[in-house]
């Protein structure tokens, strides 16, 4: 590999919800003089060793990425983060006990933060990282902006002719419904060290109570929402971890409800005529597309409601409310948190005007010495070519030997190939008038250069 451009790394997990901001920023990147390895996580941690060396900019500061962020720099490579789950959570110890881990914030060079909240919150536990935290915004959030919403008006026109008018339900209740079972997420922690006593074992208990309760509620109005809009179709869109399945079995019977999880969720908000959420980065993602937005509240908690999602949508209690804003909302009624809605997203969210978080993000790196010295000769590029053989193979086994664990997984990354790829970034090219000179092409297994 020639050393003229240094290279960014960067693993997508779920590919709905990050593969197009993946996309946007490598894009941007490479406008910058970068070039890009895109790919599965899986996939290219497998093969790291046979990739080139770069920045690696993962999606979250756990206390389970220290070794991994140390395996990293140990191969020659960089260490960058942010936090998916940063923007929106339900209370700021449990997310810095949880989410923040400073021996692996240690091992970054840079974390960046979906705005000064979070920023704030983490540099009062991390002071001497402090200097390593921006407050940039997520490449996510760029997606919602007018001039990059192109990219997904086809797939939502799409939507409107499949499903005509239709109401949309997005779940987050993974903590209770989760794919491998109620208790799965409790266990994990127990297992990663990330509960360290009877309080957080107690701490944790509840939110999974408060969060079933949550989903049975949800449940229970499924039949009256489906009764009063009998001409609309009511999608329900699970969270990527939850349990799919489950929440089928309560749309059984329910002629006009069925549960969709395909894709970004933005053609579906652009689609939808009306979103029903609670406490899920969903709301903020609605409110800023425009759509009428009902946190629906059938149970409330000081710790455990989200603050964010909630105060930029009309808030609802039960189901006649519910029924009765939804309604409002058909009619062509406004249904969002008003000027307080607006405050609290300019507050926690830092790129909400101005530039794109992806060029934040860039900026932020553009500081960074990425001169690394890269690997060459036949057996890195062999390295790559085994990694065509060993893990479909690796797959396959593990479809035979643990079918369950293999689902999940196609739950959360179904696949990604180069027409996809060129797809994708000719259409977002289209979108934003941008990116013609970006050029894609195969790397390794599931993993893709994107290069001037």
């Amino acid at each position: 590999m020639v050393n003229e451009s240094p290279w960014l790394l960067l693993p997508v997990e779920t590919k709905a919800r990050e593969f197009h901001a993946k996309l946007l920023l490598a894009a941007l990147a490479v406008e910058r003089g970068y070039r890009v390895v895109l790919g599965e996580q899986n996939a290219m941690v497998r093969q790291i060793s046979h990739l080139p060396r770069g920045l690696y900019v993962d999606k979250s500061i756990a206390k389970t990425k220290t070794k991994h962020f140390q395996q990293l720099r140990q191969q020659g490579n960089k260490v960058a983060a942010w936090c998916e789950e940063g923007l929106v959570y339900r209370d700021r110890d449990a997310y810095l006990r949880q989410r923040i881990d400073l021996a692996s914030l240690a091992e970054a060079d840079r974390f960046f933060c979906w705005g000064e909240v979070q920023r704030a919150n983490i540099a009062g536990k991390a002071r001497r990282e402090a200097a390593k935290l921006v407050a940039t915004g997520n490449p996510r959030f760029d997606l919602l902006r007018p001039g990059y919403r192109g990219l997904f008006a086809d797939e939502a026109q799409t939507l409107r002719d499949r499903h005509g008018d239709f109401i949309l339900i997005n779940t987050n209740f993974a903590r209770y419904n989760h794919f491998y079972g109620e208790d799965y997420l409790l266990q994990s922690q127990r297992h990663r060290g990330t509960v360290e006593g009877a309080e957080d074992e107690a701490f944790l208990l509840a939110w999974r109570d408060f969060l079933g309760q949550m989903y049975h509620g949800f449940a229970a109005m499924l039949e009256p929402l489906s009764k009063a809009f009998p001409k609309y179709k009511i999608i329900l869109r699970p969270h990527p971890s939850e349990n799919h399945q489950r929440w089928m079995a309560e749309c059984d019977g329910l002629d006009n409800v069925s549960v969709e999880f395909s894709g970004n969720v933005v053609p579906w908000l652009l689609a939808a005529q009306v979103l029903v959420h609670n406490s899920c980065t969903t709301g903020l993602e609605g409110y800023l597309l425009d759509c009428p937005v009902i946190a629906y509240q059938p149970v409330q908690s000081a710790i455990y409601d989200s603050y964010l999602p909630n105060v930029v949508s009309h808030a609802v209690s039960g189901a006649q409310p519910l029924i009765g804003a939804i309604g409002a909302a058909l009619a062509g009624q406004a249904m969002n948190g008003g000027a307080a809605g607006r405050a609290a997203a300019v507050e926690y969210y830092a790129a909400l005007d101005g530039a794109e978080a992806g060029e934040r993000v860039l900026d932020a790196i553009d500081g960074l010495d990425l001169s690394l010295p890269q690997p060459s000769g036949a057996s890195y590029a062999l390295g790559r070519m085994t990694g065509y053989l060993t893990i479909p193979a690796r797959d396959l086994a593990r479809r035979l030997l643990r079918p369950q664990i293999a689902d999940y997984a196609r739950q959360k990354f179904p696949g990604l190939d180069l027409d996809e790829m060129r797809r994708e970034l000719d259409r977002l090219s289209a979108a934003s008038g941008r990116f013609s000179g970006v050029h894609v092409a195969p790397l390794a297994y599931q993993c893709y250069c994107l290069a001037a």
